[in-house]
């Protein structure tokens, strides 16, 4: 394992543990009892790593009750273990629905202010608050672990960041100063999460006590449930009065490595014998007797899969005898708080110019990390030395990246939050279908030249958990020169500077999450938006690059500087914006706008963009509702004026590129069945009085 690291600690009723995760999803986990000192534990089990932990994230035992004044922390702390005193007993305050079983935070702070008096302006918290607070001095909670309690201030989102390790956190625990400390959350949703359980799954965390649930749903009567939080989904569920705890006490031993070890020898003796039925086998009768509570809350759920973690789960025949599906052991809930901690991954499926120039360059800017999957191994060999380089076109500027990690076969959908794809049109279709049983609530962005890609990754992931988000790739990502490929080698990128990702916000199932990259711009009804991007930039574009290639022009940008190409360029610009004004409604003035944006970026001499690669595939360009055919069509229906959009539909029939199969193939239509002919073969139903226009 290398760093950086982000650090998970889960201080629980006997043990501590802790457990260090790194970019690509490793961890190497410790552990102490819980009654000695952590920072002096932490220490020397980081031995000298600490100063590569970025990232920080704290579960703890609760509800407990910690006050925290100016500074201080005052008073007795009472844990959840604690002895409750008599008339301390308070009703929940908060949306949360718990059980009588145990005494929640507002009886907690009860028998504190009876142990120490008014709490007046102090601040109550919970353990791993205590541990963040003495990391960075500052005071944060959340309303999930402060179990039915409903104060006022100092509260977070679980996965927010409170404050950074300062000099006196460092020095206590050896972890980096400036290190990023999250709010962290309770136990059991750091179990859920250590599970990788999703919404709908079933849950058994099997330790010293043990929970069984779902994740999300609505409140069900004789259960917990503890509303959303932030991207945390709700959680429905109960504690069993059985566990390891159990097992631990009836056969009188410590939870240890070596009790489980003998337990588990013990089970498959018995069984050996023939007499695991009997009820002189007393480990499986202990096995049926810590299942039984375990089989009445399942039965609870309409869910026929439970998922397992925890200590018993490192017990094969509690998990067979369950029919439980394995997901973690012992380090269930420090795993799930550290994921919590880590920033997002984002998988971007495609590594090429796109992908790494534009996608992977906005999301490490937000702090996330990155994942190229990409089926080309000379591409994926080259990205392996660790780092390449983005130049940007106006400022001059070179940003090297060397935060992800690649591969052609390990794709690591289990550990995203994000799902990019940059494939090319022609690489969709499969990609989808190999992809098609993703059945969790995840955001799958679509940056594909491709005229409707939602629609066709749809056709494969069926799932309402799965949103499909089709974006507009507005940035130019081009080839770089030979002197920039020997100064930083053949990955860099030359990228226009422009930094939106405009996005469909209605296809989103997550969008707070997608929104807070700066740069992507979730918007709503954002078919009508594709439709303007593809009836303004991709119509002036298809101007440019067939009558420039009709004029022999190489570069795009020598064509668009043409004074006669700009002049019909501009014009397409006019025709196309009149039609969408009638059409859509857009306001006059921005689209005007959108039309000298365009145009001003094909003229870019520093874009140094083939005319090939823009005129490439016109069957396609030429379809009835692309950009040429599109807003002519919507000129006709609103009696606008259209004679340089035919212009252009004129000089995209006429191209004929020898290396383009596409082009060879419209001109052998052309051939054999005339303009008109070969454009209702590509265009099937074309307004008929095109025909006029054709002319030849």
């Amino acid at each position: 394992m290398k760093g950086p690291f982000t650090l998970g600690i889960d201080v629980g009723t006997s043990a501590t543990k802790v457990l260090l995760l790194d970019d690509s999803g490793e961890w190497e986990m410790g552990s102490w009892p819980t009654s000695e000192s952590i920072w002096d534990n932490l220490q020397h089990w980081l031995s000298g790593r600490g100063e590569s932990v970025v990232r920080v994230g704290i579960t703890g035992h609760g509800p407990s009750a910690i006050v925290i004044r100016n500074g201080e922390v005052i008073g007795s702390n009472i844990s959840w273990f604690d002895d409750s005193l008599e008339g301390c007993e308070r009703e929940v305050t908060n949306d949360h629905i718990l059980t009588s079983s145990r005494a929640w935070v507002p009886s907690r702070l009860a028998q504190w202010e009876k142990e120490n008096g008014p709490i007046g302006d102090g601040v109550p918290v919970q353990l791993k608050d205590l541990l963040n607070w003495e990391l960075t001095g500052a005071v944060g909670r959340d309303t999930r672990s402060m179990r039915g309690y409903s104060g006022e201030g100092n509260f977070f989102h679980p996965d927010e960041v409170i404050g950074l390790v300062n000099n006196a956190g460092s020095k206590i625990s050896e972890i980096s100063i400036g290190a990023e400390v999250i709010c962290g959350c309770d136990d059991l949703t750091a179990g859920v999460l250590g599970l990788n359980a999703n919404q709908g799954d079933l849950f058994n965390l099997a330790n010293t006590s043990e929970h069984v649930g779902l994740v999300g749903g609505q409140p069900m009567e004789g259960l917990s449930w503890l509303p959303p939080i932030g991207t945390l989904p709700s959680l429905c569920y109960l504690s069993t009065s059985t566990g390891g705890k159990t097992l631990a006490e009836k056969f009188n031993v410590q939870p240890s490595a070596e009790a489980v070890k003998n337990f588990i020898s013990q089970l498959e003796n018995e069984k050996n014998t023939g007499i695991s039925n009997d009820v002189k086998a007393p480990a499986w009768a202990a096995i049926r007797e810590i299942n039984q509570p375990i089989e009445e809350v399942r039965d609870m759920f309409q869910s026929s899969e439970m998922l397992i973690g925890g200590g018993l789960a490192l017990i094969p025949q509690i998990v067979e005898s369950r029919g439980a599906i394995l997901r973690a052991g012992q380090e269930v809930s420090v795993l799930g708080v550290a994921k919590l901690a880590q920033r997002p991954l984002a998988v971007i499926f495609g590594a090429g110019k796109v992908g790494r120039g534009f996608l992977a360059q906005l999301l490490l800017r937000a702090g996330w990390r990155i994942h190229f999957v990409d089926s080309n191994s000379e591409l994926v060999n080259a990205l392996k030395i660790g780092n390449y380089a983005i130049s940007n076109l106006a400022t001059g500027e070179v940003d090297i990246i060397s935060e992800y990690t690649v591969s052609i076969d390990e794709w690591r959908l289990e550990e995203a939050s994000l799902i990019l794809t940059s494939l090319g049109a022609n690489g969709l279709a499969n990609w989808a279908q190999s992809v098609c049983d993703i059945d969790r609530e995840i955001d799958i962005i679509l940056a594909e030249n491709h005229p409707a890609p939602a629609k066709l990754v749809r056709e494969h992931i069926i799932s309402s958990k799965v949103g499909v988000a089709q974006a507009q790739v507005l940035r130019s990502c081009i080839e770089p020169t030979a002197q920039q490929v020997a100064d930083f080698g053949p990955l860099i990128v030359q990228v226009q500077d422009h930094w939106t990702l405009p996005l469909d916000a209605d296809a989103l199932i997550h969008p707070e999450l997608v929104s807070s990259v700066p740069g992507f711009e979730a918007k709503p009804n954002f078919s009508v938006e594709l439709t303007r991007k593809l009836y303004t930039y991709n119509a002036i574009n298809a101007a440019v690059c067939y009558l420039g290639a009709e004029r022999g022009y190489v570069w795009l940008s020598d064509a668009a500087n043409d004074s006669q190409i700009a002049e019909l360029a501009t014009q397409v610009g006019v025709e196309s914006s009149a039609a969408l004004v009638a059409e859509f409604g857009f306001d006059e003035g921005e689209q005007r706008d959108w039309s000298g944006m365009a145009l001003t970026k094909y003229q870019d001499v520093t874009i140094r963009d083939p005319i090939e690669r823009n005129a490439r595939d016109p069957i396609r360009k030429l379809g009835l509702h692309d950009r040429i055919l599109g807003p002519l069509h919507l000129c006709i229906k609103h009696g606008l004026p259209h004679d340089a959009l035919i212009q252009t539909m004129k000089s995209a029939l006429n191209y004929r590129e020898p290396s383009d199969s596409a082009a060879i193939k419209l001109g052998a239509f052309v051939d054999e069945f005339g303009a008109w002919g070969a454009l209702q073969k590509v265009a099937r139903g074309l307004d008929d009085s095109l025909v006029n226009y054709i002319g030849w």
